[in-house]
């Protein structure tokens, strides 16, 4: 027989075509499992009641378009947030049932490439690469071309610098800050200098970047770490504009550098028609808090400056990425309050943090991705 066959080809394919289809029927399951027990742990270490709750059937009606499994314990849980809304998303079909579809997998690795950034998003609008690597091999300067001279050529008269990989991050891992110290820049520990030979040794994938430099009003609610504001973005379905639907801010531990609740750090919900936060905070542990570093959210007055800059900002973040509808945006503000895109991210959505501040992530637009996501399965 002809293993080259269109026959033989054809079966092969099908074969593989069932694997992939029995892997990702398998994921899911998981993930319904996994999210079932992690939010049921929820509502028992907050002490909320585990019993079912007005609207519940209309919860598991609506979702159950894209799944027959809807864990109901993300509704007894973030309801306690956000109201009893229907609007509440599942993290187990938001995670293999929304997201698949509204930013494919197969586009997204090279806009996940914080190395693209620049390129994609435009250099004005990022911090200043120093110098990067990428795939492991030599260190490139900002155009992508051989770094062949003393790092002090591409790092100018910055005085702090970030290193961080550009691919696979999460929850700030490996982030190191570098300030000048004499003629070096070292470590904000103290254990390392940075030298070409370290940075080689540092990783195959990563960025080197000037620090940014915040605004007063972030500063205000942590000097060390650059605190960001995360936006979910959505690119909507029926006309393809761009829409900001829930923010927060994130907010360091003084003396930390990154401001990612899984680091210790917190983050406050922001109205989304003026930039006002919360008057209260929320941390890793779900509990809502007055006071952060100092400052008593439940006596000030708090608005995030130029905050209708920042919407535009993110809506023109929004046409760049064509492929993806899906964003959650990280955005710092310079000392002149002009934004900066310091991440976005179109795989692994965190729902949780905008529900937590009582706001839905789709909102009006929840069913025309549901029906979208229905078609494609």
């Amino acid at each position: 027989m002809n293993v080259n066959s269109p026959f033989i080809e054809k079966r092969v394919n099908a074969l593989f075509t069932i694997i992939e289809n029995v892997k990702v029927k398998w994921s899911r399951y998981k993930a319904y499992k996994f999210f079932s027990a992690q939010f049921k742990d929820f509502i028992e270490s907050h002490h909320f009641e585990n019993k079912k709750l007005e609207g519940e059937d209309a919860y598991i009606q609506k979702w159950s378009a894209l799944s027959k499994k809807v864990e109901v314990y993300s509704y007894r849980f973030f309801s306690h947030y956000c109201g009893l809304t229907p609007n509440i998303v599942p993290e187990n079909i938001g995670r293999y049932y929304i997201e698949p579809f509204l930013n494919p997998v197969k586009y997204r690795y090279p806009y996940a490439d914080k190395n693209m950034f620049p390129r994609i998003i435009g250099k004005e609008y990022v911090p200043r690469t120093v110098v990067c690597r990428i795939n492991g091999r030599m260190l490139l300067d900002s155009d992508f071309t051989l770094a062949d001279k003393d790092l002090k050529k591409y790092i100018g008269d910055s005085t702090s610098l970030i290193l961080k990989p550009s691919v696979g991050t999460n929850s700030g891992d490996g982030v190191i800050k570098f300030n000048k110290v004499g003629e070096e820049f070292v470590s904000i520990d103290g254990k390392v200098t940075l030298t070409k030979e370290f940075l080689m040794s540092y990783g195959r994938n990563f960025c080197l970047q000037e620090a940014v430099c915040q605004h007063e009003f972030m500063n205000h609610l942590c000097a060390t770490s650059v605190n960001t504001i995360r936006l979910c973005l959505y690119r909507s379905l029926s006309d393809n504009q761009s829409v900001v639907t829930a923010g927060i801010i994130r907010i360091g531990k003084q003396g930390a550098i990154v401001d990612n609740a899984h680091a210790g750090g917190v983050f406050v919900g922001v109205d989304m028609a003026s930039g006002e936060l919360d008057k209260h905070i929320i941390g890793q542990d779900f509990y809502k808090h007055d006071k952060w570093n100092d400052v008593d959210f439940s006596k000030e007055t708090l608005v995030v400056p130029n905050w209708d800059e920042v919407i535009d900002f993110a809506k023109y973040i929004g046409t760049r990425l064509p492929h993806h509808r899906l964003i959650a945006l990280d955005i710092a503000l310079d000392t002149k309050g002009k934004p900066i895109l310091i991440e976005y991210n179109i795989d692994f959505f965190g729902y949780w943090l905008f529900m937590l501040t009582n706001q839905e992530v789709f909102g009006k637009y929840t069913d025309e991705v549901i029906d979208y996501c229905k078609m494609l399965l």
